[in-house]
This record gives C-alpha cells, sequence and structure tokens, in this order.
C-alpha cells in the first residue's frame, strides 16, 4: 500500500478526519537568533502580525495533523531586514556549515546541543526532546555563501533532516508553546549577518475544519 494511503486511512480511524479532507501540506515557522537561552517558534498565523514570506502558518479555522518535523538553520548576508529575495533564496542548512556560519554565527551549533519542548493547551506533547535529532552533517558540504553554485550540501531524500512523529493533531485556535531551550544564553549575533532557526511539520492540512 502507498505510504500516503496507509497515513491517510490510519489518521481517518485513529482521528476521525475524513480521508478526503486530508491534504498533504507543510507548515514552516522561523525564529531570529541572537543572545538568548529560549527561543520560540509561533505555527498560528494569528500570532504573528508580519509572516516572513518563507514562514506557512496555520489560519485559525483549519487543522494539521503532524507526521514528520525538522529544526534547521538558516544564514542572510545582511546589517538590514532581510527582503523577501533574500529569505527566498537562502539555503535551510540542517547542520551549522563551517563556511556559511562563522564567527558568533558558528554559535548557532549549540541549537543541535539543545532540547525542544512542545506544550499544546497546557499538556506535554514533547518534553526535553533532543534537537540533535535532526542534525545531518552531508558527506558533500557546500562552499561559501558568496559561492553556494559552486558545491551544495548533500541532500539525500524529501525528508532529509525529519524526525517522524505519531500522527498530531493541532488547530488555529489552541494555545500552542514551542521552544528550542539551549539552557544558558550564546551570543550568535555578527555583524552583517541574520540567523534563523527554521521549523517545518509536514503532514495534512484540513482546511475550514472549524467554524
Amino acid at each position: 500500500m502507498n505510504q500516503i494511503v496507509a497515513e491517510k486511512k490510519y489518521i481517518q480511524e485513529r482521528l476521525g478526519i475524513a480521508y478526503e479532507n486530508l491534504s498533504q501540506s507543510y507548515l514552516r515557522s522561523e525564529t531570529e537568533l541572537t543572545n538568548l537561552s529560549q527561543y520560540a517558534f509561533l505555527l498560528q498565523r494569528g500570532q504573528v502580525a508580519n509572516p516572513i514570506v518563507t514562514e506557512r502558518l496555520l489560519s485559525l479555522n483549519d487543522q494539521f495533523v503532524i507526521t514528520h518535523f525538522t529544526v534547521g538553520l538558516k544564514v542572510i548576508e545582511t546589517d538590514t531586514t532581510p527582503t523577501d529575495t533574500e529569505h527566498l533564496t537562502a539555503p535551510v542548512y540542517t547542520f551549522a556549515n563551517l563556511t556559511a556560519f562563522t564567527g558568533n554565527n558558528a554559535n548557532t551549533a549549540a541549537l543541535y546541543n539543545s532540547n525542544f519542548s512542545w506544550i499544546i493547551d497546557r499538556k506535554q506533547y514533547l518534553p526535553n526532546f533532543p534537537l540533535r535529532s535532526f542534525l545531518r552533517v552531508p558527506t558533500t558540504q557546500g562552499g561559501s555563501i558568496a559561492a553556494p553554485e559552486a558545491v551544495a550540501d548533500g541532500y539525500d531524500n524529501g525528508l532529509y533532516g525529519f524526525y517522524p512523529c505519531e500522527p498530531t493533531l493541532i488547530d488555529g485556535r489552541q494555545t500552542m508553546n514551542i521552544d528550542a531551550e539551549l539552557g544558558s544564553a550564546v551570543n550568535m549575533v555578527r555583524t552583517g549577518y541574520k540567523v534563523y532557526a527554521v521549523m517545518e511539520v509536514r503532514g495534512y492540512l484540513v482546511v475550514n475544519a472549524k467554524s
């Protein structure tokens, strides 16, 4: 049986969502890394006044069933607010590439030694999940930011860097607290650069599930 069909059938039986209402999709949240000990990811559109162009947030009346998730890194060479083009062309790294992340930006590696917590409506969904689960260092590694076309980082398959989870239903109205917790403040600020942690979840979108 096709994996997608099997997942949708399982979700229909386990969560009671009609098979035909499940559409493959994804959500994405980005948070700038500075010098804090904790960083929040916001997946709901109602929580974000001005989303980054590459973010995909959950609308108020929609539901989403998560099957896989990941946290990666992004760096943009700029000393101002990045443009849409800069966000759209910036690769998402599965590790702190030593060429792309230099100076204090290299301290983004601390993210992979931290943990991830996810609380939904005051109930812990993921307590102290290791962010190292998302770390992937490819055999082929890319060149500098100035010439990324020379060699690209290896990306073996469409779920490279993703971690599977039991199908989990969220919606746009829940109270969700999603945090990367380092335990101590780490300075990741380098003049002339912006660095971000990028959270992406994949699964199935249910549009207008709630009125």
